[in-house]
């Protein structure tokens, strides 16, 4: 084999060409575009060019194609073809006029290079851009209308969505490196947040209410669900928490539970919660005490003041005793009328008594005038009080009576007194 015929061998071997006459019919392909392609020499012969680019091509880009070649210039680009039997390849393309001896065009000849891996890449790496755009922007949704946050392990806010920034005033800043007790609202109770981390901590999820404070101290309450982050081995490593504003919801609910004249809750709520705050007070062993209060000689001083101004005084009652019990998880209640009740918790029996008495106190400080309740001359409180020893069972209906008859004893030894129902009373009823 001559040098000549060896290097034609080379280049049908491994250069992917076809040549047509002027109007496109193919003269001549090489071994490579037949192996490429998976069409014979023999069956491209009788094919016309155009019947070897992808329907995918536009018609359109195809006749400037064409136009090109007719001036006799030559076409470089990029086209995708069909191979038989289905299925298709890139090709980067050079197309060249062939003249004959007299410097006549007498057709064409293409030169490929194949491109279907980088074509492939490319798409590639277009639906991976495209999908990191959509997820961008579900990621930016979310920020924007999802109150969200996370922590490590000691509670420390690790990031914050944009939602998380708008309903608690903070900035991004501001949130980020504080630990969550930032928007700890003072109403919550130490106990729920112990109660909330045993079982985080433990890798547990959690879900429920909670009341938060925002950056001006305003409050807004949040249904919130809390899960552990662990890393690959299965230790925890912070949590996150999703949160939806349900501070509206809870307004309405406040309207069916609050008395409209005080403000401070009414019976129905009282008969809804009595049990349920008790038997938590007894699973964190804290003493209960309720207290019942009701404003001395009321009938006179709305005979003399009239009944607006009574109704005044009964807004201050509820203050003075919103005011003396602002622990959370401690409740007033306008049972009706000039009754108040209060239940509230402490660490020990004797507390119980002391803050009932700075309660009572409270009230004659606020030396509001009542010429007809002697021998005080000022709006006073009779008061009584039942102590509830978290290991004892009481039967939840007697509480009532008991510092009810508490309270009467207190009328009976001249008012403004404080009468107490001994949690070791014998003559009380327990289960």
């Amino acid at each position: 084999m001559t040098p000549v015929e060896d290097f034609r061998m080379i280049v049908d071997n491994n250069l992917i060409t076809i040549s047509t006459d002027l109007e496109g019919n193919i003269l001549y392909a090489s071994k490579a575009y037949c192996k490429i392609s998976g069409y014979s020499l023999k069956e491209l012969k009788l094919m016309h060019v155009n019947s070897l680019i992808h329907t995918d091509i536009s018609i359109n880009a195809v006749s400037s194609l064409w136009k090109i070649l007719h001036a006799m210039r030559t076409w470089r680009g990029e086209l995708k073809l069909p191979k038989k039997g289905g299925g298709s390849y890139w090709v980067d393309v050079k197309i060249l006029p062939n003249f004959n001896d007299s410097q006549s065009l007498q057709g064409y000849t293409a030169i490929m290079h194949d491109i279907t891996d980088r074509k492939r890449v490319e798409v590639l790496t277009k639906t991976v851009a495209e999908e990191a755009l959509v997820i961008q922007q579900h990621q930016e949704i979310i920020s924007d209308y999802v109150i969200t946050s996370s922590t490590d392990v000691s509670g420390t806010i690790t990031s914050v969505s944009r939602a998380f920034c708008q309903v608690s005033g903070y900035s991004e800043a501001e949130l980020v490196g504080q630990n969550h007790r930032i928007i700890r609202h003072s109403d919550t109770p130490e106990s729920f947040y112990k109660a909330l981390w045993s079982v985080i901590a433990n890798g547990q999820e959690w879900k429920g209410e909670l009341k938060n404070r925002r950056k001006d101290g305003t409050a807004y309450w949040v249904e919130l669900y809390i899960k552990p982050n662990k890393d690959k081995n299965g230790h925890i490593i912070g949590h996150s928490a999703v949160s939806q504003d349900i501070t509206d919801k809870k307004k309405l609910e406040e309207l069916t539970i609050k008395d409209e004249l005080t403000g401070a809750y009414n019976r129905r709520f009282y008969n809804q919660v009595l049990d349920n705050e008790i038997n938590r007070a007894k699973r964190n062993k804290l003493w209960i005490g309720f207290l019942m209060a009701d404003a001395d000689n009321f009938k006179k001083y709305n005979d003399s003041y009239g009944h607006q101004a009574g109704d005044a005084v009964l807004k201050s009652i509820a203050a003075s005793l919103s005011d003396s019990f602002r622990r959370g998880g401690d409740y007033v209640f306008r049972l009706g009328g000039e009754e108040f009740a209060v239940l509230f918790t402490t660490e020990s029996k004797a507390q119980l008594l002391t803050v009932a008495e700075r309660a009572r106190q409270a009230m004659v400080d606020l030396n509001i005038e009542h010429s007809g309740n002697a021998p005080y001359y000022r709006v006073t409180l009779s008061m009584g009080l039942m102590e509830l020893d978290p290991e004892l069972n009481y039967v939840s209906e007697e509480i009532y009576k008991y510092a009810d008859e508490a309270l009467y004893r207190a009328k009976q030894n001249g008012r403004n007194a404080l009468e107490v129902v001994e949690s070791d009373n014998d003559d009380i009823e327990l289960f």
